[in-house]
């Protein structure tokens, strides 16, 4: 990568070089980690599938009739276990996330990390890593419901204004504070999704704590936001297109087992195992791609910005070896 502010085309060819030259460490360890979550994720969810398989069949064949009561096909406990595979596949994608960004970090300064001494890097910030997760996430359900307020606040204003006797007004009010609230929140939403975008790598590389991550994120993407919402939304683009063409062509093989089996019980078995590889197929290849565009965009703005480059140019010359340290500012932040 060169020593200097990046360009999109050297941002992404930058990232799918260093997964072309870093296989074991990206896919290899992207599919071993995806593929435990995957695994754990399954079995959390067996008994839940397994209950509304049931309930669909007792539907079908009659044994539940439509004049019954309604009831859940499922039971809390198994529904809390869907939920608790859906956490674990969570924290895999971050702390997965997290081993790839140092990966990518040491790539860039010449380093090929094995899987053991990424592990061994990123050992001591898997707190931080999970905190800061978990902050991110709680931001993004904030904003989503903002969007939700507004918009149930724009129906019910639309309703009193129709009972208060002008019908036409209040479904006028209705549906234009409904469209100007969902467009201004998902606005708010994408604006400060992109200002803390790049708190991961700040957490990895710099090695400060979440909140302070944050901060720090905001104060780089400052100046910089439309350059890297473009990036961002055409990497997504090319995350979501990989992740389909992926699914569609793998989940086809699910299809072999089930068409195999038959009425035999197996077939359910066998199908929800390929599921299982297909979902660690797919993140081994799009969790990679993404860490490695987030890192690079973190890396050219500290360039821009603090001259970064300049001090890789400086250690280069002086001969000394450099390490994670380099990325710690030279000053607070």
């Amino acid at each position: 990568m060169p020593l200097r502010p990046l360009g999109l085309g050297d941002i992404l060819n930058g990232a799918f070089t260093l997964i072309r030259n870093h296989p074991a460490t990206t896919l290899g360890l992207a599919f071993v980690v995806m593929g435990i979550a995957a695994i754990i994720s399954t079995l959390l969810s067996s008994g839940f599938l397994a209950e509304y398989e049931r309930s669909i069949e007792q539907m079908a064949t009659g044994q539940i009739s439509p004049d019954d009561p309604p009831e859940m096909p499922f039971t809390p406990g198994s529904f809390a276990l869907v939920m608790l595979g859906g956490v674990v596949s969570y924290l895999a994608v971050t702390i997965l996330t997290a081993l790839l960004t140092s990966v990518v970090g040491m790539a860039v300064l010449g380093h090929r990390y094995t899987v053991a001494q990424t592990w061994a890097v990123v050992r001591g910030r898997i707190g931080a890593v999970i905190g800061l997760s978990i902050v991110q996430y709680l931001i993004h359900i904030a904003l989503a419901m903002v969007m939700l307020v507004v918009t149930v606040l724009g129906v019910m204003l639309g309703v009193f204004l129709g009972v208060t006797g002008n019908e036409m007004a209040g479904g006028l009010v209705a549906v234009v504070t409904v469209l100007l609230g969902l467009a201004g929140g998902f606005a708010l939403f994408v604006w400060i999704s992109v200002r803390i975008f790049l708190a991961m790598p700040i957490v990895v590389l710099e090695r400060i704590g979440p909140m302070s991550a944050l901060a720090r994120s905001w104060r780089l993407t400052q100046g910089n936001w439309w350059r890297m919402f473009g990036i961002v939304l055409l990497t997504m683009i090319i995350v979501l297109a990989v992740a389909l063409v992926l699914s569609i062509a793998l989940g086809l093989l699910t299809l072999i087992p089930t068409l195999a089996a038959g009425d035999a019980d197996w077939g359910m078995t066998a199908a929800n195992a390929v599921g299982v590889l297909v979902e660690a197929i797919t993140y081994s290849i799009t969790t990679p791609f993404l860490a490695a565009v987030t890192t690079l965009l973190y890396i050219d703005l500290r360039m821009r910005r603090e001259g970064l480059d300049l001090r890789l140019h400086r250690v280069a010359q002086q001969g000394t070896a450099v390490g994670p340290e380099i990325y710690r500012p030279e000053q607070p932040a």
